[in-house]
């Protein structure tokens, strides 16, 4: 008989590593559908108990959350970036949904739609009193929404749009190649390429306590520190457009003229028309200062994402 330590010391192993149950199942004296009981009872119970672990932020956490955007990116009152991930099983693996069809057949979007969720203090960014409220990033795969603000995409842009751009990039890739990487390479059991589970909802609690499991070390390390066709997704493509309105267009034009007046600000360098070009050329543009203030960003980032 295995203790209940040794029964989640088999499922942890079986989600953490590429090796096949059979292997797992001999190191402990157990053969392979033992292996495979354990870890869907073992998922389908945590997925039951401790859904907590995937609860949107509350009030306390969400202004950590928002206060670390503004510090490491200058993207300030975001509350998180939205990408989509591709974890293939199966027989048709090589099938995947489009972005656009998993947005909206999400819980977030419904919520988010409503005004549940994304409906804290809103950041005020111009003299007239205009403010944007709570929002999250996205790559140009989404729909621009007034909870949903994603790149510019004209050839010529403004400099207060570029300065937009150039910030929601580096969040995003921040995102990619941190967040989402460091999920990934923790949980290889998602990255193999031949197993698929018989009951559909067994293959939703994997993917799920994986996404459990990964927030309960990060609370942890908190702690101790401190399928659809072309034509389908055509259609819903022309749905998702009509839902970037004047909104989402005006949250993001006003962000962004806020982010180049603040740096501006900071960097002690106002508007100047031709007669003071010269001026400006005298007192130095600030790109050292830029270079210097980057490399801390950089450094930042790092221990932050």
């Amino acid at each position: 008989e295995l203790s209940l330590q040794d029964l989640v010391a088999i499922v942890l192993r079986r989600l953490y590593s590429s090796e096949p149950p059979e292997t797992i199942g001999s190191t402990v004296g157990v053969n392979e559908s033992t292996v495979l009981l354990v870890t869907e009872s073992f998922v389908a119970v945590l997925c039951n108990r401790a859904k907590h672990h995937l609860l949107w932020p509350d009030s306390s956490r969400m202004y950590k959350i928002k206060s670390m955007f503004d510090k490491i990116h200058n993207m300030n009152n975001c509350c998180g970036v939205i990408c989509t991930t591709r974890i293939p099983f199966g027989p048709n693996r090589d099938s995947s949904m489009n972005p656009f069809s998993i947005l909206h057949n999400s819980s977030l979007f419904n919520e988010c739609q409503k005004g549940d969720l994304l409906n804290g203090n809103k950041l005020k960014v111009a003299l007239d009193g205009s403010e944007v409220g709570e929002y999250i990033i996205g790559d140009v795969e989404y729909p621009l929404l007034p909870w949903l603000l994603t790149p510019y995409k004209e050839e010529e842009l403004s400099d207060s749009k570029v300065e937009f751009n150039r910030r929601h990039s580096a969040a995003t890739t921040c995102m990619l190649n941190n967040v989402l990487a460091r999920f990934k390479g923790t949980w290889k059991y998602l990255q193999e390429e031949t197993w698929w589970p018989v009951n559909p909802d067994t293959l939703s609690n994997i993917i799920n306590a994986c996404c459990i499991l990964h927030n309960i070390v990060i609370d942890m390390e908190d702690d101790a520190a401190m399928p659809s066709s072309e034509a389908e997704d055509w259609s819903y493509h022309q749905q998702v457009r009509q839902l970037a309105n004047e909104d989402a267009v005006r949250a993001r034009d006003m962000l962004s003229q806020f982010f180049l007046a603040r740096m501006s600000s900071e960097l002690g360098v106002g508007t100047v028309d031709a007669e003071e070009d010269h001026e400006l050329a005298a007192t130095g543009s600030g790109d050292e200062n830029k270079e210097q203030e980057a490399e801390t960003k950089s450094a930042e980032e790092e221990r932050q994402c």
